[in-house]
């Protein structure tokens, strides 16, 4: 096992820096049928390629179980150029064990406390149920005027990826 820094924790899970050993892994998840479905995208790449691509998220972490030190998934928030949207991919052994949404409220204390994000968004599609209810659960709500019109990546028929946002409401 390789030493990483460990960003945040809850005992359970832990955000630790990504490495470029965690690339297969990402990878592999990218190629998953479930996970296009998700972004509303085909990924299709060789490994070369997917390996050498820059990271440009203005935070990277691959998500691990605290006891085995085993990656289970990442989270990313985008670049600093744009607004923050906080994603998460779960490798499929561990999807629907609410690895997400802890995995996810941990992303979203940190971004919050640790890098002085006051407003986080994410967004999810209509048939993403499991998505929009970790959302509800971490806190997000719905902000319809950040909905976005895009094409369906099989279809090409229009699908509104709908946006959700966590907002700090600080004192007066």
């Amino acid at each position: 096992m390789i030493d990483r820094i460990i960003y945040t924790s809850n005992g359970n899970l832990r955000l630790v820096e990504y490495q470029k050993c965690d690339d297969l892994a990402l990878y592999e998840d990218w190629l998953d049928p479930d996970t296009q479905k998700g972004y509303n995208g085909i990924f299709v790449t060789t490994f070369e390629n997917f390996q050498s691509r820059d990271i440009r998220q203005r935070f990277f972490a691959m998500i691990q179980l605290t006891g085995t030190k085993e990656n289970i998934g990442a989270v990313g928030i985008s670049p600093p150029e744009t607004i923050a949207d906080l994603a998460i991919w779960v490798f499929r052994p561990y999807r629907k064990q609410g690895y997400g949404t802890a995995a996810f409220a941990l992303a979203t204390k940190y971004a919050v406390e640790k890098l002085r994000i006051n407003e986080l968004h994410a967004g999810v599609y209509p048939e993403n149920i499991g998505s929009q209810k970790l959302l509800l659960r971490c806190g997000y709500i719905p902000f319809p005027e950040g909905d976005l019109l895009e094409k369906h990546y099989l279809t090409g028929a229009d699908i509104t990826q709908h946006d959700y946002i966590y907002n700090v409401v600080k004192p007066i």
